[in-house]
């Protein structure tokens, strides 16, 4: 690792394209116990929503399955072919959970269609790594630009989608992440670790679900986590497998 990468933030487009992603030895264990508080805060968490907020969260969710809807529209085969169907429903059900997980001022600013790709790409890198050694996120980010490109949306979405897809996999979001990381992060973390399930509505949560089943999700998870252990120890999914973070993924639904 450089010298420059050690002071980079973790988790932004410039330390990745510094490090591949390889986390020194204080910053993997920064990032485990990071991951641990975060894991016992929602273990703590009995907060449910109010009414309004019930309503608030499915009026974002509505905002949400219209702009996928657009996005899937033309990638939906692509999506499918690359990833397979869980993962595809993952990345859906990540981006609603996640818009859902929003405040409505954080929501207002999310570019929606960098937010859709984010979301329809992050684990792409899982399935499809490149480099021996680099974080998966970095295969994740060039999927993110292609389809960018592909549907001819601007540059600033494209960087908007490859910072939400780069940021996403740590308990800790980079200092100036945007709106589209922190939907990003939220959606996936809720549906992988079922972080922040607990703050929305149970009747909406069921619809997420039973629009786009889970389709053995957790198994294919678990076993693409096994393989970052070992084909990318020192990065954020290695470490974080290490530390035993497929033993916390959430229950089946």
């Amino acid at each position: 690792m450089s010298k420059e990468g050690v002071h980079l933030e973790v988790g932004t487009e410039e330390w990745l394209a510094q490090t591949g992603g390889r986390l020194t030895f204080s910053q993997a264990l920064a990032l485990s116990t990071q991951g641990f508080a975060q894991s016992a805060r929602e273990r703590l968490s009995r907060s449910r929503p109010d009414p309004d907020e019930s309503t608030r969260q499915a009026a974002r969710m509505a905002v949400a399955r219209k702009e996928l809807a657009v996005v899937l529209a033309s990638q939906r085969d692509r999506v499918l072919e690359r990833q397979g169907h869980a993962l595809l429903n993952h990345a859906c059900r990540t981006y609603v959970l996640g818009a859902a997980l929003l405040s409505d001022d954080l929501f207002r600013r999310v570019d929606h269609t960098a937010a859709a790709v984010a979301a329809l790409t992050h684990d792409d890198g899982l399935v499809h790594p490149s480099t021996p050694g680099n974080c998966f996120t970095a295969d994740s980010a060039v999927e993110a630009n292609a389809m960018i490109v592909r549907m001819g949306a601007s540059t600033s979405s494209a960087d908007l989608a490859r910072a939400a897809v780069i940021s996403h996999f740590q308990p800790r979001l980079p200092t100036q992440a945007s709106a589209d990381a922190q939907l990003i992060a939220r959606g996936a973390s809720a549906d992988v670790m079922s972080f922040g399930l607990k703050r929305l509505d149970p009747g909406l949560t069921h619809e997420v679900w039973h629009e786009w089943p889970d389709l053995n999700l957790l198994v294919e998870v678990k076993e693409l986590l096994k393989g970052e252990r070992a084909r990318a120890p020192r990065t954020r999914p290695g470490v974080l497998a290490r530390s035993g973070m497929p033993y916390l993924l959430r229950s089946g639904r």
